[in-house]
C-alpha cells in the first residue's frame, strides 16, 4: 500500500484546532481538534467558509475550559504540575535547577501544593508572595514569583491551562521603584563605600586573622575579577614586572553540595592588571603558595585546601565589615 500523505495545515489555532485543505484522498475540507477531554473532534465540509466557522466555534468552546488537554494526561494539583516541571529542567544549569527546586519546595508547595491545578487563582498566589515577603528580601520575593510564573507557563505550553484561566494574572512580584525616574534598588552615590572604606574592610579581615583574604579581596577590589574567577587562580595565572597581568581562564560554580569547575562567562578567557601597589604583597604570597603547593595550587583555597565556599567566607566578610564599622557591606 502507498504511504498516506499529510499535508500542512491551512490555518492552524490557539488551541491547536487544525483546517485541511481539500487532498487527493479527501475532496473536502477537514477540521481537527481534540475537545476538553482529549477526545478527538473531526469535521468535514465542502466549504472553507463552514471549516473555519466550525473551528472557531471549537475555539471558543477550548477557550472556556480551565484545563486543557495536552500531549500528556494533564496533572491534577500543583504538586503535580510543580514535580513535571522540574523534572523537565534537564537541559538547564544544575545551579538553576537546584535554586527553582529550593523556591517551589519551601515557599509554593506548602500554600499550594495540594490546591487542584483548575482551581488556582491570583489571589492563592498573592498568599504565597504575601508569605514570602515576611521574611525575605524583595530581589528573592521576585525569585519566588518568577518561579510561580514559570509554573504557569509550563502549564500552558503544555495547554493544562487556558490563557484566560492565568493564576498570576495582575499579581505584581518585582520590585518598584521609591522615586519615578530612579532605577529598582536604587543606591544614592554617597552611600557607596570609598576608598577608605575599602581599606578598613581589608584591615579588619587581617585583625580577623585572615590576611591571605584581605589580599585576595583587594585584589578583586583593583582587577574585576569575580568570586568564582578569584578562587579559581592559580600562581601561573599571575605575571609580574612592567605589565602585572593576571590571566582569568577558568571560574568556580557553587551548587548546593558542590563547587566545580566551568569555563569563564560568555566562555572569553580574559586578561585583567592590578596596581603596583599590590605587586609585593602577591609577589610574597605567589612564592607561597609556589613552595607549598605548586604553580597549579590554588592562591586563594578554603580551609581544607580545596576551593573556597562562597557561604562560609561571607560570614567571614559580614564580621569585617561590622568591625569595620560598615554593616550595610554585606
Amino acid at each position: 500500500m502507498p504511504r498516506r500523505r499529510y499535508s500542512k495545515p491551512i490555518a492552524s489555532f490557539e488551541y491547536g484546532t487544525r483546517i485541511y485543505a481539500p487532498s487527493e484522498g479527501e475532496p473536502r475540507y477537514r477540521v481537527i481538534a481534540k475537545d476538553p477531554t482529549g477526545k478527538r473532534i473531526f469535521h468535514r465540509f465542502s466549504t472553507e467558509d463552514e471549516a473555519r466557522r466550525r473551528a472557531r466555534e471549537i475555539e471558543a468552546t477550548l477557550a472556556s475550559a480551565r484545563v486543557m488537554p495536552g500531549r500528556l494526561q494533564a496533572p491534577a494539583t500543583v504538586d503535580q504540575l510543580t514535580d513535571r516541571y522540574l523534572a523537565s529542567l534537564g537541559s538547564r544549569s544544575t545551579r538553576y535547577q537546584e535554586r527553582q527546586e529550593y523556591l517551589l519546595r519551601m515557599w509554593v508547595r506548602p500554600v499550594l501544593g495540594g490546591l487542584r491545578l483548575n482551581a488556582w487563582t491570583p489571589s492563592d498566589s498573592e498568599q504565597v508572595l504575601d508569605r514570602a515577603r515576611g521574611s525575605l528580601g524583595p530581589a528573592t520575593v521576585q525569585n519566588v514569583g518568577s518561579a510561580m510564573r514559570s509554573l504557569v507557563t509550563f502549564a500552558f505550553k503544555n495547554r493544562w491551562l487556558t490563557r484566560e484561566a492565568d493564576p498570576m494574572w495582575l499579581v505584581s512580584y518585582s520590585p518598584k521603584a521609591e522615586h519615578q525616574g530612579e532605577a529598582v534598588g536604587f543606591i544614592p552615590r554617597a552611600a557607596l563605600p570609598v576608598e577608605d572604606d575599602c581599606q578598613r574592610l581589608f584591615a579588619a579581615l587581617v585583625d580577623a586573622g585572615h590576611p591571605q583574604w584581605a589580599l585576595a579581596m583587594d585584589l578583586k577590589h583593583r582587577s574585576g575579577v569575580r568570586w568564582g574567577e578569584l578562587i579559581a587562580l592559580r600562581p601561573l595565572d599571575l605575571t609580574f614586572g612592567s605589565q602585572r597581568v593576571v590571566r582569568i581562564r577558568q571560574a568556580v560554580e557553587q551548587f548546593r553540595h558542590t563547587l566545580t569547575v566551568k569555563e569563564t562567562k560568555n566562555r572569553q578567557k580574559r586578561e585583567s592588571v592590578f596596581p603596583a601597589s599590590l605587586e609585593a604583597s602577591l609577589k610574597a604570597w605567589y612564592a607561597e603558595v609556589e613552595r607549598t603547593r605548586g604553580p597549579d595550587g590554588l592562591l586563594f583555597p578554603g580551609s581544607d585546601g580545596s576551593f573556597a565556599n562562597r557561604r562560609t567566607f561571607q560570614r567571614t566578610w559580614a564580621r569585617a565589615a561590622l568591625a569595620a564599622g560598615l554593616p550595610g557591606c554585606p
